[in-house]
């Protein structure tokens, strides 16, 4: 595949048509992704990345406040808008590529397709969901946990990067 054509399949479409073309590629190249031991080491790195901001998040009672939001009237940043937007075809593949069953979960146009009761069914989420921190975040977090928090956020950001830059490598060859 070309460069562009790797980039125009990626990025056009809602969610169900996003997550279509990643399960076809998934099918197409999965298997020889798969077998490129950078890509495997890459996708345990970023679980163990994961595993980090998670443990920091949770330290932090992100969930509770997320939650807390997410109960009121307008609802939290977990909205259908950022479903259908803020992930893309790479993304959802980089996900299945790790063992993750991405499915669309919510159909209501109010939140997130990739919501489950228990949270985002994303291993590898969009960058917006990871770096966003509203207000109700930034006041009730000291500054260490706010800083830490953006250093893991980043690692794990950068690490998906570098995992969708040896994908696009492997598919344009």
């Amino acid at each position: 595949m070309k460069y562009q054509e790797i980039i125009s399949i990626s990025y056009c479409g809602n969610a169900p048509e996003k997550l279509a073309k990643a399960e076809e590629m998934l099918q197409e190249f999965g298997q020889n992704l798969l077998a490129e031991s950078k890509i495997v080491a890459a996708v345990e790195e970023l679980r163990e990345r994961v595993v980090s901001l998670d443990t920091h998040m949770a330290a932090m009672d992100m969930g509770k406040n997320c939650s807390a939001c997410a109960a009121t009237p307008l609802g939290g940043c977990c909205s259908a808008y950022m479903g259908h937007e803020n992930n893309d075809v790479l993304q959802l593949l980089m996900n299945m590529l790790a063992g993750i069953k991405v499915k669309l979960v919510r159909s209501d146009d109010l939140e997130c397709c990739f919501l489950e009761e228990t949270g985002c069914l994303l291993l590898f989420k969009p960058i917006f969901c990871l770096n966003y921190l509203c207000e109700r975040i930034r006041q009730h977090s000291g500054e260490q946990d706010l800083k830490l928090l953006e250093e893991r956020t980043a690692s794990l950001l950068g690490g998906q990067v570098e995992l969708e830059g040896l994908i696009i490598s492997r598919l344009q060859k």
